[in-house]
């Protein structure tokens, strides 16, 4: 997500403002739809509105001061409200739309009580989620935001220019990626470089799979995070940086299609109280394919980031933003706007 406008001599509580401001207004826009209950992608944005809200908060951290209301763990608590009901939003479209169709009569009858339960357990968290949203924590933490976006208050970090400070925030960030272990699923050590393993006995791979579900589900997680603190300041980068912006986006993707893939046999399990090969055998040929169709994606990008060239290259873009491509250095509009805000309140934040 691009923070619109932007300057090149923007500081960096201004910059926070800009970015706190449209996530918080994405949440917002999203709060009556969510609670009409008719379309699943109003949850979903929310939940990324959310989640992005918290990154943004955790990242302009050292320049911005913030009331007590507003914090990540308030902010975690609510966005895991709205995923618990989310979650159950993809698993429900997953089964109905791609599982169902291939199953033969004999396993439907009991497919379809799985599928009943689900819509149970989805109206169940619903009426949680209604109430986290009425409740004292969700709107306290709105009028947290709404008060310091009237009246924000930054730190004298906050008040130094954004853009040399650009290496600074975003290396530590790649380099904790690249220091995963996550990365060497499936390798094998050798002479101090991590090589791929083939794994072509489809049995063999599901048995590895399910051994490191946990490291590549925590992968995915920490790229989630790296993605969302990257587009921050994709403004400030040019095309080579948006395209690493999209891979970000890719690998995020496809190691949550087999996170999906756990999160559906667990479920399963669990509802049928028993293992799902010998309820729903068609299910289980079909999630071990999928497996091995994930296989296929990942291993290619796994190799381009275990790469020691591709991650210099990766470091060396971040050290130097694209300022040519930004416009020029006349104040924008919102830029304006937040400066405006912030005007008379620099030396308090210094005295605090």
């Amino acid at each position: 997500m691009k923070v619109q406008p932007v300057d090149p001599s923007i500081t960096l509580g201004e910059f926070a403002y800009l970015t706190i401001r449209q996530n918080f207004q994405k949440i917002v826009d999203q709060e009556k739809l969510v609670l009409d209950d008719r379309d699943p992608e109003s949850l979903h944005q929310m939940r990324v509105g959310m989640r992005r809200l918290r990154t943004a908060i955790q990242v302009f951290d050292a320049a911005i001061i913030l009331p007590k209301g507003l914090t990540s763990l308030v902010i975690g608590k609510i966005a895991k409200s709205l995923g618990k009901t989310r979650d159950l939003d993809v698993l429900q479209q997953e089964l109905t739309t791609r599982y169902r169709p291939l199953l033969p009569k004999a396993e439907k009858s009991r497919f379809d009580e799985v599928l009943k339960q689900l819509e149970q357990q989805r109206e169940k968290n619903f009426r949680r989620l209604k109430k986290t949203l009425y409740g004292n924590v969700y709107q306290n933490l709105k009028q947290s935001v709404q008060d310091w976006l009237v009246q924000p208050c930054y730190t004298p970090m906050g008040q130094l220019s954004v853009l040399p400070m650009l290496p600074d925030l975003l290396l530590p960030l790649i380099n904790e990626l690249f220091l995963h272990p996550g990365w060497l699923v499936g390798t094998t050590v050798q002479a101090g470089r991590a090589t791929q393993i083939p794994l072509e006995d489809l049995a063999e791979l599901n048995q590895h799979l399910e051994e490191f579900e946990d490291s590549l589900h925590a992968l995915r997680k920490q790229m989630k995070g790296v993605r969302y603190q990257a587009e921050f300041f994709s403004d400030f980068y040019g095309d080579a940086y948006g395209e690493r912006l999209e891979e970000f986006k890719l690998i995020q993707d496809v190691l949550g299609q087999l996170q999906d893939n756990v999160v559906l046999r667990q479920f399963l399990e669990s509802t049928l109280n028993t293992d799902v090969t010998q309820a729903l055998p068609t299910v289980e040929h079909k999630i071990r394919q999928d497996r091995a169709d994930f296989w296929q994606t990942w291993q290619p990008l796994q190799q381009r980031y275990l790469d020691l060239e591709f991650r210099q290259s990766l470091r060396s873009l971040l050290t130097i933003p694209q300022t040519e491509s930004l416009p020029p250095s006349s104040k924008r509009k919102s830029s304006s706007q937040a400066k405006t805000k912030a005007k008379g309140r620099s030396s308090k934040a210094t005295i605090d």
